[in-house]
């Protein structure tokens, strides 16, 4: 395991050492937990930042909204296509 010094400001120490004590964790180890949650955080955060661009170069992308375009009418026939064959069947109900 690595270690890590800090220099914190008095305040930032006190709460530390109050907090942690409150807790029954050392100085240490309350803020190896506090990092880890930043660091979990940050992560997250950042994946939804890289989701949202990437969702935005999707919808400025002249050629990708070609494409879904395009693939929007393939289904619409195939929706129309279907709809037709359905309605060409004469309906057989359990009754006939």
């Amino acid at each position: 395991m690595s270690a890590l010094t800090l220099r914190l400001s008095d305040s930032l120490d006190e709460k530390i050492r109050e907090l942690a004590e409150r807790q029954h964790l050392t100085r240490s180890d309350f803020a190896r937990r506090a990092l880890e949650s930043y660091v979990q955080q940050t992560q997250r955060e950042l994946a939804l930042q890289a989701m949202v661009e990437a969702a935005q170069s999707i919808q400025n992308s002249p050629l990708l909204q070609q494409h879904i375009a395009e693939m929007n009418n393939e289904l619409s026939d195939t929706e129309q296509d279907l709809a037709l064959s359905v309605a060409e069947q004469e309906p057989q109900g359990w009754w006939k």
